[in-house]
């Protein structure tokens, strides 16, 4: 996955107080999402733009505690979430790090509990006073195309990831790794008026899924939690980052999205009738 980078990958560390000095790049980003929808006809209210989780920020060496830096980073970073919500479109808040906790080394089960709840408390202090239906939040395993063995079970982080004040839900349900986990919510009832955002394909394979597999994916949630509350979603997005070259090929990747929708209208109409 370090390949991938045209530039060299360096840890970000903070020394210092925090302070958001986003707000034109941000509005560069809003400006560009909005001009993209807009030529091709897509409202505002479909239109998300992702936004690093206070947890994926850096490392710290600065506040006393974990609890103070991750509540600073909340207290700035809302500054980013607010501007596309006021924009009129979806914040997405990307939060591949609440996984990590739950295999890292060294950590004890008190401690990943501990951990993953400092990053659920940051994200809804960050998250006051915006609509539940303007947030997603997003949780994978990263994008590289690897064994994927060692990844955390959605049975751990599902009621972390609940607890988050989001409208919707985004996770990696395509993944051969994580593919049965749809059986999860036969026991763990989702919030009333919250909808499931499942990976129905997956950015860590260049294989393109078939669009009848797509349909039979989102049935499989569709039939536990209603089919009202179900969005079909990629398993991630296939780039972290601007300046970073996918291992799947663009060509493959847009075969991927034009499944998702065959699928998704398959699904529609053995849903609806």
């Amino acid at each position: 996955m370090m390949g991938g980078t045209v530039v060299s990958l360096a840890p970000v560390v903070c020394v210092g107080p925090v302070k958001y000095r986003g707000e034109k790049l941000v509005q560069t980003d809003i400006d560009n999402v909005k001009a993209a929808a807009a030529a091709v006809g897509v409202a505002n209210e479909h239109v998300f733009l992702p936004a690093t989780a206070p947890s994926g920020v850096g490392i710290n060496k600065y506040y006393k505690s974990d609890d103070e830096y991750f509540h600073a980073l909340a207290a700035e970073m809302s500054k980013e979430y607010r501007a596309i919500v006021d924009a009129g479109i979806l914040v997405q808040l990307d939060d591949p790090f609440l996984p990590d906790i739950f295999y890292e080394v060294g950590l004890d089960d008190a401690q990943r509990k501990r951990r993953a709840q400092i990053y659920v408390e940051a994200i809804n202090t960050a998250l006051k006073g915006i609509p539940l239906e303007y947030v997603r939040l997003h949780t994978c395993y990263g994008i590289n195309e690897g064994p994927r063995i060692y990844e955390a079970a959605l049975k751990d982080i599902i009621e972390y990831v609940l607890q988050i004040n989001a409208g919707s839900y985004s996770f990696e349900a395509a993944n051969p790794r994580h593919e049965h986990e749809y059986h999860l919510f036969e026991h763990v009832k989702v919030p009333e008026g919250k909808v499931l955002v499942p990976g129905v394909v997956t950015h860590a394979s260049n294989i393109v899924e078939h669009p009848e597999l797509v349909a039979e994916r989102i049935i499989r949630f569709a039939r536990l939690v209603g089919r009202e509350n179900v969005i079909a979603g990629a398993d991630c997005g296939f780039s972290s980052q601007a300046l970073y070259n996918t291992e799947v090929h663009p060509t493959v990747i847009w075969e991927k999205f034009k499944a998702m929708r065959e699928g998704a209208n398959i699904a529609i109409r053995q849903l609806w009738g």
